[in-house]
């Protein structure tokens, strides 16, 4: 109650300020006026609302805030009843014949002090240490607040209402952006505008709306910034009676700042010319570190996705249909083919997809000059359908975008930089590997050994098919690694499902072991490999490819138990990304090489198809064919004689033109590889022109296999918690450091 007695007696002030505020214009011989009147009664209305708000229990009581506010809002009443005072003090201090005879300049003054102040209004309730603000970001943030204030400032002719309205709008967005991370623990972000009704329909339920003491300071930088509008409007109002002169300059100065903000917004790429990204295991700390306009704008930009030249329905169906029939002619006519076709429909084997995380094999990097060759069980296994490099879409993290195009068929190249579908788009009708081994019958499971909220997996598991979805609670007192579930507790999960279940299943394991860091020290010594890399000593190093070790041992059990099981087993095994260090070794001894390979040193894993059975049609003597995940999918449809829809045919017709994919480049079929964005030869060679026209058709397949007709494209089902790393914490619990 304390903020309510507080408020009450400031309010009380105000009242009293406008009472005598009206006796003295009385005592000159004139009246207060409407527009005293109407600032005035504004902050007086704020002080109630305040006042009530407490009242029931809903600020959070402190003695310090609650006078911040209540000074700002009775000093900012006061300097609105006295209206007519206080600007003949102005004038005499800054008018025309004063000392300082710079209004103009005063005016500008207070109106770059009301875009600071409603930038505190705005970060203040939700981001409570602005110094952890990057310096940059908070100057941007500014200055787009600053911006959007002048220009309404000037669009109606030096009023300062509508700008005041602003000002206060941000707060209440602040405000807005506080309650959303109570309750989940995420900040506002572009795609919840695509709930906004869905949002006010539940706003009443079963939340509270307490306002926190960082709110109260927020408001009263609020009401300081409408304050120092109407200071700017009294500084240097515009002339009367107006000229077209005046009105036309006054508009001219606005369409300059509103047309630099909307300039700002819409053609400079906040993520890759400026560096702001919203790191979405973390999006909370990049809001706080980045400011909320600037990270809401740089999300705001990538989550469109990019509409292919050209592009129609009609177009894109006709391109599908073209290159099923030519897989239809070729491939699918083959005998190998038909026999793997003719085996499948009669066997009907389980599919095992292990997407193990982090899984890669560093030896690829000079072999860490310390005699490392990588995964010696993986690597030596001799009897796979096929194996090889994977070209991946994600580097030192984004797990959920390795699976999304492993499922889908889909590449992130097409989707652009800092986007994660999981989190974004309507995936309901889109097809995958769980629906369509569901069609055919099988009974489909997703595991994953940590909180199903992450990348909102839970919605998206279910919206794809998977009749059920294991997640923390399902491998209660497993055994652990570092605090994370193990590997081989998965596997035995996978075997306990194949045990207890005789009909055919398609199971997708995404494993939690090898997560990120690699400083935990928790490896036990009889577990910890010790390389020396350059003579040096790399704890983070050792204990990544300590764990590397331990998942191999892990598949090793792995394979050897489904080779000894009665019933036919495929198992797909590969790496999601690498880890985040590998670049240092590959900046350092990689000099001489073309850019695109550098780069897609790091954006690479590996990949085993595997049986435990003779497939049909195939020899099984390891062929190494290297490509990207979006065909991952495809592939292992392929060989193993599975119906593939036409999505997946024309992704084996595409793969003759361009072997692989991933956001950071494409590959021809000569093996040159092209970075994301950069042009080719005009007169290019053949295998050139014909990476040019896939990667083409394949942008517009994709478009309409995931958008259609780019209506409607926004998920309706958001994850019901922040993203958390530690299975043993709540989630959001951990950090950035």
């Amino acid at each position: 109650m304390l903020v309510t007695i507080i408020t009450c007696m400031g309010l009380v002030c105000t009242i009293a300020c406008g009472v005598c505020a009206t006796r003295s214009a009385h005592q000159r011989g004139t009246s207060l006026g409407a527009v005293p009147m109407v600032w005035g009664t504004a902050f007086a209305l704020l002080q109630l609302f305040i006042a009530i708000w407490s009242g029931i229990g809903l600020v959070q009581d402190g003695m310090l805030p609650a006078f911040v506010f209540n000074i700002a809002a009775c000093g900012c009443a006061w300097v609105s009843f006295n209206r007519a005072v206080v600007q003949q003090r102005l004038t005499a201090l800054i008018g025309s014949e004063s000392r300082f005879a710079h209004p103009a300049a005063a005016m500008t003054i207070m109106l770059v002090l009301a875009g600071i102040l409603a930038t505190l209004g705005l970060e203040l309730p939700s981001n409570h240490n602005l110094l952890w603000m990057y310096p940059l970001c908070l100057l941007l943030e500014i200055a787009l607040i600053t911006g959007l204030l002048a220009g309404m400032f000037f669009l109606t002719q030096r009023r300062a209402g509508l700008s005041a309205f602003f000002a206060l709008a941000f707060f209440i967005l602040g405000v807005a952006e506080y309650f959303v991370i109570t309750f989940k623990s995420m900040p506002i972000t572009p795609g919840d505008m695509t709930a906004i009704s869905t949002a006010a329909a539940v706003a009443g339920t079963g939340y509270t709306y307490t306002l926190s003491a960082f709110c109260l300071v927020g408001f009263a930088c609020a009401a300081l910034s409408m304050l120092a509008l109407q200071l700017a409007a009294l500084i240097a109002p515009s002339p009367r009676p107006r000229t077209r002169r005046t009105l036309l300059v006054n508009l001219g100065i606005a369409l300059l700042c509103l047309g630099g903000v909307t300039a700002h917004v819409t053609l400079v790429d906040y993520y890759h010319t400026l560096g702001i990204q919203v790191y979405t295991w973390r999006p909370l700390e990049s809001y706080y570190r980045q400011g909320f306009l600037p990270a809401f704008i740089s999300g705001a930009q990538t989550v469109k996705p990019p509409r292919p030249d050209d592009y129609s329905t009609a177009n894109a169906e006709q391109l599908l249909g073209d290159y099923a029939a030519e897989f239809d002619a070729t491939r699918g006519a083959d005998k190998d083919r038909t026999a793997a076709e003719t085996q499948f429909d009669k066997e009907k084997p389980t599919v095992i997809a292990v997407m193990n995380e982090t899984f890669s094999d560093l030896s690829i990097y000079q072999k860490l000059h310390a005699d490392y060759e990588g995964p010696e069980y993986f690597n030596s296994i001799s009897d796979c359908l096929s194996r090889g490099t994977l070209y991946v879409s994600a580097y030192g993290g984004g797990t959920a975008n390795s699976e999304f195009e492993f499922l889908t068929g889909n590449s992130m190249a097409n989707l652009g930089s800092g986007v994660y579908p999981y989190t974004i788009y309507d995936l309901t009708e889109t097809d995958n590997l769980a629906s369509q081994f569901k069609e055919l019958g099988y009974d489909t499971t997703a595991m994953h050994p940590n909180h199903a909220t992450n990348w909102n997996r839970e919605n998206v598991y279910e919206d794809f098919g998977f009749d059920q979805f294991l997640a923390i609670e399902d491998f209660e007192d497993a055994e652990t690694l570092r605090g994370m579930v193990t590997d081989r507790e998965t596997y035995d999960k996978i075997l306990e499902l194949l045990e207890t279940n005789s009909n055919p299943q398609f199971i997708f394991d995404v494993t939690m072991q090898n997560h990120s860091g690699y400083d935990t020290g928790m490896v036990p010594q009889d577990k910890q490999l010790n390389l020396s890399i350059d003579g040096m000593y790399d704890a983070e190093v050792n204990e990544y490819v300590s764990l590397i070790q331990e998942s191999d041992r892990a598949l090793e059990y792995f394979i050897d138990q489904l080779r000894q099981l009665d019933r036919k087993v495929i198992v797909v095994f590969f790496g999601d990304h690498q880890p985040f260090f590998p670049s240092t070794y590959n900046d350092l001894w990689f000099t001489d090489e073309d850019e695109a390979t550098h780069q897609e040193r790091l954006w690479q894993t590996d990949y085993v198809i595997w049986a435990n059975y003779d497939v049909a049609g195939n020899d099984q003597v390891s062929e190494e064919v290297d490509l990207s995940t979006n065909y991952l999918g495809s592939v292992l449809m392929d060989l193993i004689g599975a119906p593939m829809n036409d999505y997946q045919k024309a992704q084996a017709v595409l793969r003759e033109a361009m072997p692989a994919i991933n956001s950071s480049g494409y590959e021809d079929a000569e093996g040159r590889w092209y970075l994301t964005g950069s042009a080719l030869p005009e007169d290019g060679d053949a295998a050139q022109q014909a990476v040019e026209r896939a990667h083409s058709d394949y942008a517009t397949m994709q478009y309409y296999e995931l958008f259609y007709d780019g209506k409607d494209v926004y998920t309706k089902r958001y994850q019901s918690a922040a993203n958390e790393t530690d299975p043993n914490l709540a989630p959001g619990t951990t950090k950035i450091k």
